[in-house]
């Protein structure tokens, strides 16, 4: 094994460990929800951050050939990692019986998951990119034509989220950016 194939099991180790905790979580409000109000807050963001992990662990395994890898690379992948780990962790209450409300959950604890999801994705993306491909050619491929659009809206609307308190308004922003994913599985 080279290095890279090394470095990529065990980044690819840590985003399958986030995908691996959501899906439990998921596991654990259908079992739980005759005791508990699941709502849909909590269920779209734990969609958001799955579409993320996986657009990120897809973005990986193109961009990652290209690498070669650095400190800096390694530490900032791994902490994009760290994030979306510790985010996944804390998506749903492992006390279902001190929240047995999931819009109350969210409410709570919406700041640092969406801060969260908002690190690792500038981190896991934007900053990773910057250091494989390096800045101008990030710019080019990642922030031009209807990229930008999607970018944009989406690093806007999951600011938005971050100040909005409003829980129609966090549904239908949780709801777009869910769609955002859509429409990029869809067309890219």
């Amino acid at each position: 094994m080279d290095a890279i194939e090394i470095y990529f099991g065990a980044y690819g180790a840590l985003l399958a460990l986030a995908v691996a905790t959501l899906m439990s979580s998921a596991v654990r409000i259908v079992r739980h929800r005759p005791a508990v109000r699941v709502g849909l807050l909590t269920p779209l963001l734990m969609l958001l951050i799955l579409l993320d992990l996986c657009s990120l662990i897809n973005s990986a395994s193109k961009l990652m050939g290209l690498a070669d890898l650095s400190l800096r690379l390694v530490t900032v992948s791994v902490s994009a990692a760290g994030l979306y780990s510790m985010i996944a962790a804390m998506a749903a209450p492992d006390d279902f019986a001190a929240w047995p409300d999931l819009n109350a959950y969210y409410d709570k604890h919406k700041r640092v998951l969406i801060g969260g999801l908002l690190a690792g994705s500038l981190l896991g993306f934007e900053v990773t990119t910057a250091l494989v491909k390096g800045f101008t050619e990030t710019l080019h491929t990642r922030w031009m034509g209807l990229h930008v659009a999607l970018f944009l809206a989406f690093y806007l609307l999951m600011i938005a989220l971050l100040i909005v308190r409003n829980r129609t308004a966090n549904l239908v922003m949780l709801s777009v950016l869910n769609a955002i994913f859509l429409v990029v599985m869809l067309t890219f």
